[in-house]
């Protein structure tokens, strides 16, 4: 348990599942860098932090507990201020966010930059860590309730979920959060492939993806999702959708790369390959008074999603855009659509790391720590 403010490197580990590996009980400044965390719960968690993580490998287990799921990388909640960078996580159940209480004048914010993260898994388990078919709904990157906060960026992350190993809800998901209207939340540059049903063979009900935006139910405009910016990134084989838009405000999705062939490594029908992009309003914000559903957009991105018919033909559904209209000064336009084979999707992986290189980006720690192992 940390109780005072500082830097510390070190191995942690917990094998009980209600356990967290690392607790933080203190408001002061807090840097955990150069570390090896292991744990059947959440590896970090903590309340009212100013909390950052860097150069730090964490391994979810198995909770080997009844109806339970492996812990988060991090959890942490009412938090000052977060940066997360340079990370290793596998097993895990992602990193979550649960309301900000900063000052964004101090320089306070979130910034989840460069972290390696390997098959997010939310799959309940029993007593002796049989999967039990069912999923809690996890995420590599959840912001919940984090609520007009400026400077705040997710960026150069690589996250990659195998089928029968992982089984995320999306890989980053804005649950009734926004930037401002000056420093919208950035989500940019990042390598998505995967997103996967408990069972993928089977399960035609799924409905996880890539980036989700406007997630929530809330009626008021002040809490609404919105102020978000998700370009640059390279979102490959994520099921139900790429990227979507299901409520909010003044949020743009522009010049990603969103590619599919609805299938999986083995070449199986994905049941619940679905759509590429989406806008939706399904909670109806747009006629709300005032309306919370407004001025958002799809534009210049590059689409190809596999979709198959029940004769088992082929069809691209690149965009769904029902709720994309003049009225509520919505745009969507000069989408590019491609052809997507195996190769396409391999071709991407090389793109990413030629990208990375290009730009002088480390993805993952950027020094060994020794101690515990996977």
């Amino acid at each position: 348990m940390i109780t005072r403010g500082g830097i510390y490197r070190g191995n942690w580990q917990s094998l009980n599942p209600k356990v967290p590996a690392v607790t933080i009980k203190t408001r002061e400044p807090v840097i955990i860098e150069n570390s090896n965390l292991r744990g059947r719960g959440d590896l970090i968690r903590g309340f009212n932090v100013d909390l950052t993580v860097r150069n730090t490998r964490g391994y979810g287990l198995n909770p080997q507990a009844d109806q339970a799921f492996p812990g988060r990388f991090l959890a942490v909640e009412f938090i000052f201020n977060l940066r997360a960078e340079n990370n290793f996580m596998q097993g895990t159940s992602g990193m979550y966010v649960n309301r900000f209480q900063g000052d964004a004048a101090k320089g306070q914010t979130i910034k989840i930059l460069r972290n390696k993260v390997q098959d997010v898994d939310g799959r309940y388990v029993d007593h002796t860590g049989r999967p039990t078919g069912r999923r809690y709904y996890v995420q590599a990157v959840q912001l919940n309730h984090v609520v007009r906060v400026p400077n705040i960026e997710i960026a150069w992350n690589e996250m990659v979920n195998q089928p029968g190993k992982s089984a995320p809800e999306e890989n980053i998901n804005l649950y009734e959060s926004s930037g401002t209207p000056d420093s919208p939340i950035r989500i940019h540059n990042n390598y998505i492939h995967g997103a996967y049903a408990v069972d993928p063979l089977n399960d035609k009900s799924y409905s996880g993806g890539g980036i989700m935006l406007g997630d929530g139910k809330h009626k008021d405009l002040a809490v609404s999702g919105g102020y978000i910016e998700v370009y640059r990134n390279q979102i490959i084989n994520t099921s139900n959708q790429g990227v979507a838009i299901a409520g909010g405000h003044d949020q743009h999705v522009w010049q990603n790369r969103i590619l599919s062939t609805g299938r999986l490594p083995g070449g199986e029908i994905i049941p619940t390959a679905n759509v590429g992009a989406y806008m939706w309003d399904i909670q109806g914000g747009a006629s709300q008074s005032p309306p919370t559903f407004f001025n958002n957009s799809i534009q210049d991105n590059l689409i190809g999603w596999t979709r198959f018919r029940s004769n088992g033909n082929t069809w691209y559904n690149n965009l769904w855009t029902p709720s994309c209209t003049s009225a509520n000064r919505s745009v969507c336009s000069n989408n590019r659509s491609t052809v997507v084979d195996d190769q396409t999707e391999r071709g991407e992986l090389a793109l990413w790391q030629n990208k990375l290189t290009a730009a002088n980006v480390v993805v993952g720690p950027l020094q060994t720590a020794t101690g515990l192992g996977n």
